[in-house]
């Protein structure tokens, strides 16, 4: 995983180079009426980022499916993404099958598996990545295939791609100092039961950061948003809980009111004596900051895995219920 991870800069680039090759064979003769993207884990992650990243620039809705069957709303209107890594997801080969029953057109975003053999068969378009790596260490590749997608049928225009090479850039040069600030807050969240808190606009980040605790530190972890979380789960912070740690992710674009929000729920936390850390993203823009943050937080769970002794890229439980499942019906 540390090479994975020390490499994500040139994935970017590898992104960038895989994007502008594809070619296209879906037509919307009556238009694009809403995008859904479909996948799950580190392949539906690239669907909650781009629509975040976008949310200014898309005028139509994008909505990230994870689960087996498609919203009723879809229809030969509907730009569908099917992004499976491994292309063996059993959620998402599912939905692909209802797509072949309603006769729609998706673009598959993989690296093989079953996925690539209906797209081929089908003679839907697709996408293929690089294979033999662990889904959640390649959201790069697929993150980026979704944004030329949207490129290709006139929904956002290319500033993605220099924006996707300036962040290339900027982690390359900030991945020492990223390094050592998370393997020296990794020692003080070791045994802790972390909790993660962005703004609403950078919600899908924090949603990853989780992820990778889980997967690569082996360790629960559970995040919120402002302004959600002052309407529920700010109450809960009324009793100390030695066990837990609050991790504010923030950007220095937070707007105002979110900013007073922050303020007020670090000092509830931290007069309970609740350890309370923040990390705020490099980058001139909503792009750069994400996939800033995702790196950072990427680093934080190799970390963490590290001092405990444990194997990053193992993850068991999730292949012992893919096993499971292959036994019952």
């Amino acid at each position: 995983m540390f090479e994975l991870i020390r490499d994500f800069p040139t994935q970017l680039h590898q992104a960038v180079k895989i994007g502008e090759a594809i070619a296209i064979k879906a037509l919307f003769p009556h238009g694009i009426q809403n995008i859904v993207v479909c996948g799950l884990g580190g392949s539906g992650i690239g669907g909650d980022l781009s629509r975040e990243v976008l949310r200014n620039d898309l005028e139509v809705p994008l909505a990230v499916n994870k689960g087996y069957f498609l919203p009723g709303y879809v229809n030969k209107q509907t730009l569908v993404l099917l992004c499976s890594y491994s292309g063996n997801t059993e959620e998402t080969l599912s939905v692909a099958e209802e797509c072949k029953l309603r006769g729609y057109h998706p673009v598959v975003i993989t690296s093989g598996g079953k996925l690539q053999q209906v797209a081929e068969k089908q003679n839907w378009d697709l996408i293929l990545i690089p294979p033999g790596l662990p889904p959640r260490a390649c959201v790069g590749y697929s993150s980026l295939q979704i944004f030329f997608v949207l490129k290709y049928f006139g929904l956002i225009d290319d500033s993605f791609i220099t924006d996707a090479l300036s962040t290339a850039r900027l982690l390359t040069n900030a991945q020492a100092s990223i390094k050592a600030e998370t393997q020296a807050l990794a020692q003080k969240l070791l045994n802790k039961i972390l909790i993660l808190y962005a703004e609403d606009t950078y919600e899908s980040i924090a949603l990853r950061i989780k992820q990778q605790i889980n997967e690569n530190s082996k360790m629960h972890c559970w995040y919120n948003a402002v302004p959600e979380v002052n309407h529920n789960e700010l109450v809960g912070w009324r009793n100390t809980h030695d066990n837990l740690a609050v991790l504010f992710l923030l950007t220095g674009n937070e707007f105002q009111r979110n900013k007073h929000r922050i303020q007020f729920m670090k000092g509830l936390i931290d007069a309970l004596k609740t350890d309370v850390h923040e990390v705020t993203a490099l980058g001139n823009n909503a792009f750069e900051k994400h996939f800033y943050l995702i790196h950072w937080g990427d680093w934080l769970s190799y970390y963490l895995a590290e001092l405990q002794g444990l194997d990053s890229v193992e993850v068991a439980e999730i292949t012992n219920l893919k096993k499971h499942l292959d036994t019952v019906q």
